[in-house]
């Protein structure tokens, strides 16, 4: 019989007779090897059942004694009269409950809400906000309400908006001294231009320092209008 496997193998596996007794000696191996995990699985699984079952049995009179003994506590709970519970429920006043109040934010006027504040109103973003916080502190402060359409991106609808969540205020926070000023602090205000910056540096150095804001309209370039709107940031 062996003869013949080997044959065969020979034949179509052109296997020589030593690789041929060597594979006929790694198959019952390997199904050996297969078959040994199984066995042990099977094995363990025995012995824990086993386990399992002698604790069963040797907890067997604590397990009855647990549950005789939550029958007789339901059986006299049972038997307790319904008045008396009544009567006991109604001795015992319960919490009295009222609706919490609604909280609500702190109320900040324009001139104290910050950047991040200024977000809460619907169509502000991160960019528009600091925006509007950054052209107000290089202006200084607003005095009129309709200054916040200056900034690029706001207009009527959103600046009602802001305006309805953070009240307006007047408050100029910081004022140029056009007496002492240079170049770079004057050109650095929204209502100065480089034109304008030059032309007021050049009429000080030449006819001394500005006694108010009406010495400005002596520079011809100069009109009423744009002397009314950069007046209030102006010291002298």
């Amino acid at each position: 019989m062996l003869e013949k496997w080997f044959y065969r193998l020979k034949s179509y596996l052109g296997f020589t007779r030593r690789e041929m007794r060597g594979f006929v000696f790694v198959i019952p191996t390997l199904g050996l090897l297969y078959a040994v995990p199984y066995f042990i699985e099977r094995y363990n699984r025995s012995v824990s059942r086993a386990m399992y079952m002698k604790y069963i049995a040797e907890n067997k009179a604590f397990f009855s004694s647990k549950s005789t003994f939550s029958q007789v506590s339901q059986e006299e709970k049972s038997k307790q009269p319904q008045k008396e519970e009544r009567k006991e429920g109604a001795n015992v006043a319960g919490p009295r409950l009222t609706k919490p109040s609604q909280p609500v934010f702190n109320q900040l006027s324009f001139p104290e809400v910050s950047a991040i504040e200024l977000q809460m109103v619907q169509g502000v973003g991160p960019v528009l906000s600091a925006r509007i916080s950054e052209y107000r502190a290089n202006l200084g402060g607003f005095h009129r309400p309709e200054q916040l359409l200056e900034v690029y991106g706001v207009d009527e609808a959103l600046a009602e908006k802001i305006y309805s969540t953070f009240v307006f205020e007047p408050r100029i926070t910081s004022k140029i001294n056009i007496n002492q000023a240079d170049f770079k602090q004057l050109i650095q205000h929204p209502y100065i231009d480089y034109g304008a910056t030059k032309v007021i540096l050049a009429y000080r150095n030449q006819h001394g320092a500005f006694g108010s804001a009406e010495d400005l309209l002596k520079i011809k370039i100069f009109n009423r209008p744009w002397v009314d709107r950069v007046a209030p940031y102006l010291s002298f």
